[in-house]
């Protein structure tokens, strides 16, 4: 049950990431909620949540990536992995952090995607780092309160199994 609610809502981030959030791109760049949600989702869970989270939204971002299938899976694979990482050291309640871990993840996503695709010869935006970034933040700021009460939901928590 979890895992099909977690692709579904990743299904409905990835088709308003496709449909709507382009009309507030700035400089022909804009955030992801997708990315947004899964670094959340990641910084306040365990490794298993990361990789789950990293698998379905990287898939989901290299459906419509043009260049490279699986750039933004093994990307998504490391960011989330690492914020999982940092998560589990931060204090229960600091909503902040998690923020501003999720705004850092997706920087160093832009900023490694427009590396890698600028070295590969391909037409790069170098306003897309701080534009993600701010989209980024700005999303966080609006989803971090409702991903914090669908982890308190009680088939999305983990049980002990002994």
């Amino acid at each position: 049950m979890r895992l099909a609610i977690l692709s579904f809502i990743s299904l409905a981030l990835f088709l308003l990431d496709m449909t709507m959030v382009p009309f507030f791109s700035a400089w022909g760049a804009y955030g992801s909620l997708l990315f947004t949600f899964g670094s959340i989702f990641s910084v306040q869970g365990d490794f298993d949540d990361a990789f789950l989270m990293a698998l379905v939204t990287g898939f989901l971002q290299d459906i419509f990536f043009p260049y490279a299938f699986g750039m933004n899976m093994l990307l998504n694979l490391l960011i989330f992995l690492g914020l999982s990482k940092i998560g589990t050291t931060l204090k229960e309640g600091r909503h902040s952090a998690e923020v501003l871990f999720s705004t850092g993840g997706a920087l160093i996503k832009s900023l490694v995607m427009l590396s890698l695709l600028s070295l590969f010869g391909f037409g790069t935006n170098a306003y897309s780092i701080p534009v993600s970034g701010i989209h980024t933040l700005i999303f966080a700021l609006l989803m971090h309160g409702s991903i914090v009460s669908l982890r308190r939901v009680p088939y999305m928590k983990k049980e002990w199994k002994f």
